[in-house]
Formats: structure tokens, C-alpha cells, sequence
């Protein structure tokens, strides 16, 4: 399933009494060995995990791996798609979702009430989607780019008939200052021809507005790049709301016979930044908030209680985001970390989870800042923008 909204509110609200077991791997391509390395790891944690369970849940557990089998091959077979991968069970009823990406995601497995999702929206912070606007003298291509994959999703061909136009040849006359005709100019109609044609085409990008504005609501874009000659990127980015809930990025890249990932690759780095800018400009917006907005997880708590909560964000290097918890950890409630520090940043990306199910509930907006994005010290790493 594509991670979209719609995604992460079915995974937050994954449920099992049970249990819910996540399981993520990171196929790296570059990892060699005759047994894949994530399929090792996930071997290992499996059994970890099994050992670690109560008679109860053992069973029910070791009986719904065994049921697994096809879809936990797929999840480690070399040639499968995506270098994340996710599988979410509730062990109860058998409710299943897998997620892939081209993003990386950390090894880890979890056994908890509810699914564990803190991996996911730490690769929203670099992964998130993005509109693509190509546009050229044949009208626009509109393209999806979410965690390393783009595909083409949409597009507006431009037609004009200028059947009945004639293009006339040979030099004009001008006349001069004094009203006589003692002149000739060198050049000939068709850069009037051309001229019109371009005019055409402008007023037709001007026109594409609603389209790329009914694309960001559908996909979910918070980032639109425009990408093109610039005159046709202007007549394109002009006309757009200034509500667009989307960051317009304009490019003066010429990609239009460029394939998808050749399109994604080249404006990566173009992305990045105007990503990072967006989060530091959130970040920068967080300071000016207060009074309307809570600051560390108390408040931001009491906020998400009341329904007051109109964007959670979460520090990407912070507990709340489940980062600081080592690759490869076998996370389960009966499990006792060893270390207190561990223990402690379990905690807080279980915290950190209930936070953002709650946000989505409310139909807040989550945010996970970009590395080096930070909300100030006394956040400690998480705050909010509040409605009233």
C-alpha cells in the first residue's frame, strides 16, 4: 500500500488486545552474502521474540507466524519491491498491511497493542510526497514522487488549432517618426505567428491552476515543483491560491523527454532543500507561535486531549520520533530493555506514537522535521500549533 495519509491513519489505528506484531526490514542492495542479511536479522528477532512471550501469546504468536510464511518471504526476498519494507499483523483477527519504499527504514521488530509506526514517519522527513509540474510547448506532465519512487499520475496536452492562421512570409514595412513608409524591418510574420502561439500556450499553463491545486488535495503534496523554461514555469505558478497547502517550487530545469526517475534524480537535490527550507521555516513559525502553542510533551499532551492540537511536530532526532532506538531492536512489552537509556527512548516513541494517533484522530496535521530542524531546548523535542 502507498504511504499516505490514508496509510498512516489505518496503521495508527491498527489495534489488537493480542497484539499487533511490526515488522521492518532495510534490503539494502549493497549488504551481500549467499542469505540476505535482513532476512538473518529477522530470523533472529523473530525467535528472540517468541522466547521472550508469555505461554499464551507464544502460541497464538508462533501460529500466526507459521500462517505468515508466504508473506514474510516476500518481505525478505532479495528481488521484492522496495529497499523499506514494513509488515503489520494483529494477531487476532489476521489483519495485514505491508508498506515499500525506496526510502531505508530501520530492522525492528515490535509486539505491542498497537501497530508500531514510529520508523514510517521518521522517513516522512525525507521521503515525503512531492507534485512534479513539467511543462513545455506540448502542455504539462504531472508526476507523484514519494520515498524514491515517482511515476507519471497526470497530465494536459496542449492543442491549438491554427488551421485558419496564416503565417505570412516576406518583410514588413514600418513607418518612420515622420509618418513615411521609409523602412523595412528584417525579420518576417512568423515571429508573429510564434508570438501567438506562445501567447496561447501561456493562457493555457495560467489555466492549469485548478488542476495542479486538485492534485495536491488528492495526493497529499507538500511540496510543488514547477520545472521547465521560465517563462512557461511563471505562466504556470502565477494563477495558483495562495492557499495552496503546498510549497511551489520553481525550477528552470528542461526535463520534458526525461523518464520519471531520471526527472525525480535531477531535481533531488532541489527537493532536498526546499524541504529542509520548509522545516526550518516551521521550525522558525514554532517560535513566534506561543500563546497559540504548547511547548514539551505536557502541554502538547493536555492540548491533544482537549482537541486544540492543529499540527504536531516531532523533532526528527528526538526520542518522540523512535530514532535514537538502535537498528535491529526486538521491541515486545514483556521484553525488558537493558539499558535505562533504551528503556527511556522506548517510552517516549510509544509516547511519541499515542501523540500522533491522537493528532490524526483530530485530523491534525503531523509533521517530522528534517535533520537539524529543532523546535528550541525547552520543546524537548516535541510542540504544537493549537487552533485557539
Amino acid at each position: 500500500m502507498p504511504m499516505d495519509r490514508e496509510t498512516q491513519l489505518r496503521l495508527v489505528n491498527l489495534r489488537d488486545e493480542s497484539g499487533v506484531l511490526s515488522l521492518y526490514v532495510n534490503a539494502d542492495p549493497r549488504q551481500e552474502g549467499s542469505t540476505p542479511p535482513w532476512k538473518t536479522r529477522l530470523d533472529q528477532g523473530l525467535k528472540q521474540l517468541l522466547d521472550a512471550v508469555d505461554n499464551g501469546t507464544r502460541s497464538l504468536l508462533g501460529r500466526r507466524v507459521e500462517e505468515m510464511k508466504i508473506d514474510l518471504e516476500q518481505l525478505v526476498r532479495p528481488g521484492a519491491p522496495g529497499i523499506g519494507r514494513a509488515l503489520f499483523t494483529a494477531l487476532a483477527t489476521g489483519e495485514s498491511y505491508t508498506v515499500e519504499m525506496q526510502t531505508p527504514l530501520a530492522d525492528r521488530i515490535a509486539l505491542a497493542p498497537r501497530s508500531h509506526i514510529a520508523p514510517l514517519l521518521g522517513a516522512w522527513a525525507e521521503g515525503s510526497p512531492v507534485g512534479i509540474a513539467v511543462v513545455d510547448g506540448k502542455g504539462m506532465r504531472l508526476l507523484d514522487s514519494r520515498f524514491g519512487k515517482c511515476e507519471e499520475v497526470s497530465g494536459l496536452a496542449f492543442e491549438l488549432d491554427t488551421a485558419e492562421w496564416r503565417v505570412m512570409k516576406g518583410p514588413a514595412a514600418v513607418h518612420s517618426a515622420y509618418g513615411g513608409r521609409d523602412g523595412y524591418i528584417s525579420s518576417n510574420q512568423q515571429d508573429l505567428f510564434d508570438y501567438r502561439v506562445a501567447e496561447h500556450l501561456a493562457k493555457f499553463l495560467a489555466a492549469a491552476h485548478s488542476t495542479l491545486e486538485e492534485h495536491v488535495a488528492t495526493f497529499g503534496w507538500e511540496l510543488l515543483v514547477v520545472t521547465g523554461e521560465p517563462e512557461l514555469v511563471e505562466a504556470a505558478s502565477k494563477s495558483l491560491r495562495s492557499g495552496i497547502k503546498a510549497d511551489v517550487v520553481a525550477s528552470q530545469l528542461v526535463l520534458s523527454q526525461s523518464t520519471p526517475a531520471q526527472i525525480e534524480q535531477a531535481l533531488a537535490p532541489e527537493i532536498k532543500a526546499a524541504r529542509c527550507a520548509r522545516h526550518e521555516k516551521l521550525a522558525a513559525d514554532f517560535a513566534e507561535a506561543p500563546p497559540r502553542a504548547a511547548i514539551g510533551s505536557e502541554e502538547v499532551l493536555d492540548a491533544l486531549q482537549g482537541g486544540r492540537v492543529d499540527r504536531l511536530v516531532i523533532e526528527r532526532d528526538s526520542d518522540w520520533s523512535g530514532r535514537r532506538i538502535p537498528a535491529g531492536a526486538v521491541l515486545a512489552d514483556a521484553m525488558a530493555p537493558g539499558e535505562p537509556e533504551l528503556a527511556s527512548a522506548i517510552a517516549d516513541a510509544q509516547l511519541g506514537e499515542a501523540m500522533i494517533e491522537m493528532a490524526l484522530a483530530s485530523d491534525a496535521r503531523v509533521s517530522i522535521l528534517s535533520d537539524g530542524a529543532s523546535l528550541g531546548e525547552k520543546a524537548g523535542g516535541v510542540g504544537a500549533f493549537l487552533r485557539w
